[in-house]
């Protein structure tokens, strides 16, 4: 379990996101949500000494690490949406990059790779997985001076950041002029029911997406980039990740297991018809990619 907890804080009064202070914030569970910007947001501060030690430590249990591996199809995909925006290749920065399941795939077709990962065991088992060598690190600009990137990948992450705005402003630094800035997050208008059954439930931190201080409405991701200065912005329904049957696992889990595969694979065929009709306007899956081109 995370060791990061929340304490009350002040009714919130201004959007950390777009800035307003002169719109109302409405409640969604244990969030509020800017009508400026569409944000939806913790008003609570983390209480805890040193908030990094769950991402670096606790989160990586074995269990994890064996996802992430077995997620290799939803990184393809990644890859797959990445080419389609930057088929030329080039340098790709990925941030958050765990243990690097990513930048193996790109590595594998051609792209000259660079990761960042705060945790030592991610970047050990990165090391042992995949031949990669990360840098073992927070990321920031001031990591990569002198040095420009044609593509940066972060999975995941943003959510996650206290600072949502610094971090963008800061990871723009190293990227070249014309390269593709690629997230993949949480996705609000998928997710806003769920935020008041994560309350209902009483499931402060571990429901939908963990401790996640933000979830981005596609309309807040492109505020965040045009105040960059990126115009081409674009969203990708994620495929999810589905978790297959295993042999020595009991046959009521295996059917657990069935049922949530199913469940998922017909969600993402409805959502997937949803973009398609309304010509790529309408980006309802609980997961996206977030294209910008600088």
């Amino acid at each position: 379990m995370s060791s990061i907890t929340f304490a009350p804080a002040a009714e919130a009064t201004r959007c950390p996101i777009c800035g307003a202070a002169d719109r109302p914030m409405r409640k969604r569970g244990y969030y509020v949500k800017c009508t400026a910007c569409k944000v939806a947001f913790r008003p609570q501060q983390e209480q805890v000494a040193e908030p990094g030690e769950y991402w670096e430590t606790e989160f990586w249990t074995d269990e994890e690490i064996t996802k992430r591996k077995n997620r290799a199809p939803v990184f393809r995909e990644a890859f797959r949406v990445l080419h389609h925006y930057r088929p030329a290749g080039g340098s790709v920065l990925d941030i958050g990059c765990g243990i690097g399941t990513f930048l193996a795939i790109c590595r594998e077709k051609g792209w000259d790779v660079t990761g960042v990962e705060p945790s030592s065991i991610a970047c050990d088992v990165a090391r042992r997985e995949y031949g990669l060598e990360l840098v073992n690190d927070l990321f920031t600009a001031e990591l990569f001076q002198g040095r420009k990137f044609d593509a940066i990948f972060a999975a995941q992450v943003l959510h996650h950041l206290p600072d949502p705005v610094g971090f963008l402003q800061d990871a723009n630094r190293v990227l070249t002029e014309g390269g593709i800035f690629m997230l993949r997050t949480p996705n609000l208008i998928a997710l806003e029911p769920s935020l008041y059954l994560q309350r209902l439930l009483g499931r402060a931190q571990g429901f939908f997406c963990g401790p996640a201080l933000y979830v981005f409405h596609p309309y807040t991701l492109v505020h965040l980039f045009r105040q960059l200065g990126y115009r081409d912005v674009s969203f990708v329904n994620s495929r999810p990740y589905l978790e297959t049957p295993e042999a020595p696992a009991s046959v009521g889990a295996n059917l657990r297991r069935l049922s949530i595969m199913a469940l998922k694979l017909a969600t993402y065929a409805a959502v997937e018809g949803v973009h398609r009709l309304s010509t790529g306007r309408a980006v309802v899956g609980p997961s996206i990619f977030v294209v910008a081109r600088k």
